[in-house]
């Protein structure tokens, strides 16, 4: 009896413990990932005229997570799934050499309302082989 009494005792005390240490590195973003987004990031173009600025692109900076950024979705294992970053006044040209297609497990990419100078959708956008929703509106 006393044994099955430290047995529940130890489960009680233990099970927080793992349960905290395992959401913690599940959070965390993969690191090349958060660089290949800031790299992204930092060869943007804004529109200057637009009456509206970006709302989600300011909350990438290395000083926080990658997951924890406005319009990025991370997996279980910090790999990014999802980016929605609609509606942020970029107006440029996404090429094939664009980091946007180094990831791998992204399965959701929404770039709607931004201008993209009528440019075609890159070929490179093969490569998201996981890719199950685009919207380029």
């Amino acid at each position: 009896m006393t044994t099955l009494f430290f047995h529940f005792l130890f489960l009680f005390l233990i099970t927080p413990c793992v349960t905290n240490s395992i959401s913690a590195v599940h959070s965390k973003c993969i690191e090349a990932e958060e660089q290949s987004l800031l790299n992204f990031k930092k060869n943007l173009v804004f529109d200057s005229s637009s009456s509206s600025s970006s709302s989600k692109l300011t909350t990438w900076n290395s000083s926080t997570e990658c997951c924890s950024w406005l319009g990025v979705t991370c997996g279980t294992n910090g790999s990014v799934v999802g980016l929605d970053i609609s509606s942020e006044s970029m107006s440029c040209n996404i090429d094939n050499s664009s980091s946007l297609f180094q990831f791998e497990h992204l399965q959701s990419l929404n770039l709607a309302y931004n201008d993209f100078n009528g440019s075609l959708i890159p070929s490179a956008i093969g490569k998201l082989a996981n890719l199950r929703y685009l919207n380029f509106t």
